[in-house]
């Protein structure tokens, strides 16, 4: 699957998570919009997963994954986690979706802000780019995409143990 954004985890005090949301891949299109709600859930429930089933594909390039710690201690996280009833329930494609854990939303997330568009428009987006695009004009800096900031803050800091800071990892999952 191509990589289309990458989360990054940059800062969490207590209950509150900073984080940026890249646009990596011009076939994206659309990155979260200021009245995302549901943007929180999904972050902490896709690193969850990934922390719980390895899923982390790390490497140096644009579009992999960082985590910073073992698997093992990853896995032991997501295995004691707060929510991990509620996190296996959400993603369990054999039980009936209901919708469980982001019913939850205002049970589980105290506050939630994404910036305004940070980038835009895409360096993708100029005259003539893509008449002679090649990999190289591709930035290998992630500051150079197109970029939202996000912050949010959970009822109980134990609900964001799992997202530590300096983690990041590409996925094709949002903006659906």
């Amino acid at each position: 699957m191509t990589a289309l954004y990458r989360i990054s985890i940059d800062d969490k005090t207590d209950a509150t998570v900073r984080g940026r949301f890249h646009m990596i891949n011009p076939d994206a299109g659309i990155l979260p919009e200021e009245d995302d709600d549901l943007l929180p859930l999904e972050i902490m429930i896709d690193a969850w997963r990934r922390m719980k089933l390895g899923y982390f594909f790390v490497g140096d390039g644009l579009g992999d994954d960082r985590l910073p710690m073992s698997f093992e201690q990853a896995a032991t996280i997501a295995d004691e986690h707060e929510l991990r009833s509620a996190f296996e329930k959400e993603l369990d494609d054999e039980a009936e979706a209901d919708e469980y854990f982001f019913d939850r939303f205002d049970e589980i997330i105290e506050s939630s802000e994404v910036s305004e568009t940070q980038n835009a428009p895409a360096f993708w987006e100029a005259d003539g780019f893509w008449d002679a695009a090649a990999d190289e004009d591709f930035p290998e800096d992630i500051d150079a995409y197109p970029y939202v900031e996000f912050t949010f803050t959970a009822r109980d800091a134990r609900y964001v143990a799992h997202l530590t800071p300096g983690t990041h990892w590409a996925t094709a999952q949002y903006c659906d």
